[in-house]
């Protein structure tokens, strides 16, 4: 079962709005009533009547978005206080 037209537009505004594809993304309701939604780095299972207000949360604080890298090259290791304070 799929999500309204108009939450399906909702969706992809928002995606849209914080510079993510999204084609990368997918809803549906499941047979339990809840909402599943699919992206780059998981799923989550919400609530059908507050599942748009609970994902765009965990939209915000990247829950679903692919790992990014540690830069290459050297890393820099910080000073301890204690070595720090003794130079």
């Amino acid at each position: 079962m799929n999500i309204t037209p108009a939450e399906n537009q909702l969706l992809a505004n928002l995606l849209m709005a914080s510079g993510r594809d999204p084609g990368s993304f997918q809803a549906s309701i499941q047979p339990d009533g809840l909402v599943r939604v699919t992206g780059p780095r998981g799923t989550a299972f919400y609530p059908r009547d507050t599942w748009f207000t609970r994902f765009s949360r965990h939209l915000d604080k990247s829950f679903f978005d692919p790992e990014v890298p540690a830069p290459a090259g050297p890393r820099l290791e910080r000073k301890s206080a204690a070595s720090a304070s003794a130079a």
